[in-house]
């Protein structure tokens, strides 16, 4: 495992809070020349002001020329080694179907959540590609979510279609990107205490929070991936899933207030 990224490149998305700034503090303590992609100027700033090895890049991932303009300026400093895509949403709107209308998927919801989501992975993948593969190689290490894997009946629906395409576009796309020396790695946490939280329907209290995966843990796991000489595919839980149904006992109580069933 390589832990010295002295002079390497990282590029961090949705690094300008949560997962993403924990990660890109990770990687620039490492030692790596570390750009955060992010929508906006004063939360890239902030993780910026950590380290000096960190340099905020503004980049909305749906937008592919956003994306082509944000590389530019990483590859003016040079080929990236390593991409960490952690850059997601959800919304508070996700059901099918429910007795407050408000609570249902709006088509705005489902298009933001899957532009961002599966768009934004395929548009980043395919930016880096070529000048890793030019330059020999490198780690692309992408945030899906236990949502892609089964069922969190906190996710919602476009969040976990959302997370199902992910898994399946990085499973499929591991071998093509093999072939060029790249390096494509799943990472799938569980409850994750980021700011998504904020977006549930139902905000969890804070004991729950604290059981949560924090950030820091998941920046952790995420440089590990990315240090490895070969492809992860790593689905880290916390002790206990507050509101995934584990352990039976506590199969989901904080479902009453979603008030799914009509009274």
């Amino acid at each position: 495992m390589n832990q010295d990224w002295t002079d390497q490149i990282v590029i961090v998305t949705g690094g300008g809070g949560g997962m993403g700034q924990a990660a890109a503090r990770r990687f620039a303590a490492a030692g790596a020349k570390t750009f955060v992609f992010g929508r906006t100027a004063a939360s890239l700033e902030e993780a910026a002001a950590s380290s000096p090895l960190i340099i905020p890049v503004i980049c909305d991932v749906a937008d592919p020329d956003s994306v082509a303009n944000a590389l530019g300026e990483v590859l003016s400093h040079g080929v990236p080694k390593a991409l960490i895509h952690t850059a997601g949403i959800n919304t508070p709107d996700r059901f099918m179907a429910h007795e407050d209308p408000a609570r249902i998927a709006s088509h705005e919801a489902w298009q933001r959540v899957m532009e961002i989501n599966v768009i934004g992975v395929a548009n980043m993948i395919q930016a880096v590609a070529k000048p890793m593969a030019e330059n020999g190689g490198g780690r692309i290490v992408v945030v899906s979510s236990t949502a892609g894997h089964g069922f969190d009946s906190f996710a919602g629906v476009p969040y976990t279609a959302s997370k199902w395409a992910v898994h399946g576009l990085l499973f499929t796309a591991r071998p093509q990107l093999a072939a060029h020396g790249i390096v494509i790695s799943e990472y799938a946490p569980g409850e994750a205490y980021t700011p998504l939280v904020e977006k549930r329907p139902v905000r969890p209290t804070a004991e729950h929070c604290a059981a949560m995966i924090q950030t820091d843990d998941c920046a952790e796991t995420l440089f590990y991936m990315a240090s490895q000489p070969h492809s992860m595919s790593v689905i880290q839980l916390p002790v206990y899933q507050p509101f995934g149904g584990m352990p039976p006992q506590i199969t989901a109580p904080w479902l009453a207030g979603l008030e799914i069933r009509p009274k």
